[in-house]
């Protein structure tokens, strides 16, 4: 039974991470401009998972390719926070964005809607007035 929670818990991470890496047809630009962003953290150990706020930031470069410039920067920020404050070891972080934010809060709710359904997880909010990422 856990090993097909793991099992699914990687897909579904997997699959929201390609859905903003896929390039984009017809944007080619790389000029700074207003990004939507929030964080997941799962302990593949543990039952609970974490979930950050929606929360925009301004003058962020998404490349040529539609991934996002510095990405892994903004996932150990999640992490760093996670590990020192919540005191929570071996999370892995995964950073889901967007220049649309609608089509983003559409995936968040989603999202969110699919994790409180297991009765297996515990999911975990984290609002914005205790973590909110920095732009890098």
């Amino acid at each position: 039974m856990n090993n097909w929670r793991l099992v699914l818990i990687g897909l579904l991470c997997t699959l929201h991470l390609t859905a903003y890496a896929a390039p984009r047809r017809g944007d080619k630009s790389e000029e700074p401009r207003r990004v939507y962003m929030f964080g997941v953290a799962v302990n593949f150990n543990d039952s609970t998972i974490y979930m950050t706020d929606v929360q925009s930031l301004d003058s962020i470069v998404i490349n040529a390719d539609g991934s996002l410039r510095n990405y892994a920067a903004y996932s150990q920020q999640l992490e760093f926070y996670i590990e020192g404050a919540l005191r929570e070891a071996d999370q892995t972080c995964a950073v889901i964005y967007s220049d649309k934010k609608k089509k983003l809060e559409k995936r968040f709710v989603k999202l969110q809607r699919e994790l409180s359904a297991k009765r297996s997880e515990k999911l975990r909010r984290i609002g914005s007035d205790e973590f909110a990422f920095k732009r890098r």
